[in-house]
């Protein structure tokens, strides 16, 4: 069964989310765009709950996120401000009323997969993942027996990574990762979980599963992640 899931953009109406909505379209989502609060609300009623999460711009009153919740039938926690980084005072009202993540100042695009992946993991009832991944480009070294390759780790979370890179390896193969967090080397027993690419292809892409994280390694990843997830995180003391 194809999940359904849906993600409605509201722009403001001078459209400076336009070019963010026309990157978006063809993800692993449909997109739905409006530049009027009521056109939006319109777009959310005929939606139903297929709404996971809610993008809109910082120009709309920030005061009003009760009220935009439930006009389009989410949770504030499905809400993401998106544009320039209103005072400290919106931000701690948008943490009061339970917004959760922002897109604030012009993100790069792996800050925006980051934000509304971080929505569908708390919000999507299908979501099957146990642990949010966070975006990387950390150099890595995956050895499967007797075979090595240099990789780069675009995202990774407690329980494995997404590698871009030789893989050298096929689904259920089992090795050592190899990387560094803050000059700290870190190695961690790995099993492929898939592969995208032939192994020794160059833009191949795999994901790996950890098999058993030491209390150091695991300690490093949390700060790893919690980094990532802190530069994106509303926190009620914003």
């Amino acid at each position: 069964m194809e999940l359904d899931r849906r993600i409605l953009l509201v722009d403001g109406p001078d459209g400076a989310l336009q070019q963010l909505a026309l990157d978006l379209i063809g993800r692993d989502f449909d997109l739905h765009y409006a530049n009027d609060l009521d056109e939006a609300q319109l777009i959310a009623l005929e939606a139903g709950d297929r709404i996971i999460a809610v993008l809109f711009s910082t120009s709309l009153d920030l005061g009003r996120v009760p009220d935009l919740a439930s006009r389009f039938r989410v949770e504030p926690a499905a809400l993401i401000p998106v544009g320039p980084r209103p005072d400290e005072e919106a931000v701690a009202a948008l943490a009061a009323h339970g917004v959760r993540w922002h897109l604030f100042d012009d993100p790069p695009d792996e800050s925006v997969r980051f934000v509304i992946s971080g929505v569908l993991f708390d919000q999507d009832p299908f979501e099957i993942r146990y642990h949010l991944r966070v975006p990387t480009s950390i150099p890595a070294t995956l050895e499967i027996g007797s075979k090595q390759g240099e990789a780069t780790m675009r995202d990774i979370g407690s329980g494995g990574a997404c590698l871009l890179g030789p893989s050298g390896g096929r689904e259920g193969d089992r090795g050592q990762l190899r990387f560094e967090v803050d000059d700290q080397p870190i190695e961690i027993p790995v099993r492929v979980c898939w592969d995208a690419g032939e192994a020794g292809e160059a833009g191949s892409v795999c994901g790996v599963s950890f098999q058993e994280v030491d209390p150091e390694a695991g300690r490093a990843l949390d700060r790893l992640r919690e980094a990532v997830i802190g530069r994106h995180r509303i926190t009620k003391s914003a």
